[in-house]
């Protein structure tokens, strides 16, 4: 009984999982602004505005070097250091508390 019982709990929490990675969303556009902790895109028939934190990861050709740069210059790194307005850009989120919270910013 108490096998049945963990198998149970193992499979509702693999479920769980798996629903909570579909709710990831996708947008695409370009960069109408940026500022220190969000970033608004306007693709073709809408506008987004993502909140960005610590957790969000930016890939862009050279990214890692500019950061490598950034970290031996003891400098502080921020979101328009690597994401400048007019660029294509693919944004992953999800929605939490009305908002839109950027996972990842891809650079086109």
């Amino acid at each position: 009984m108490a096998k049945r019982l963990v198998v149970m709990a193992l499979a509702v929490l693999v479920a769980g999982g798996l629903v909570y990675a579909g709710d990831t969303m996708e947008a695409e556009g370009k960069v109408k602004s940026v500022s220190g902790n969000s970033l608004t895109v306007a693709g073709d028939d809408a506008e987004w505005t993502f909140v960005v934190s610590s957790k969000t990861v930016v890939k862009a050709e050279g990214a890692s070097h500019k950061m490598k740069d950034l970290e031996e210059a003891g400098a502080a790194k921020t979101l328009a250091q690597f994401v400048k307005a007019d660029q294509k850009v693919t944004v992953k989120y999800s929605k939490e508390d009305g908002k839109a919270w950027a996972s990842e910013i891809r650079i086109h």
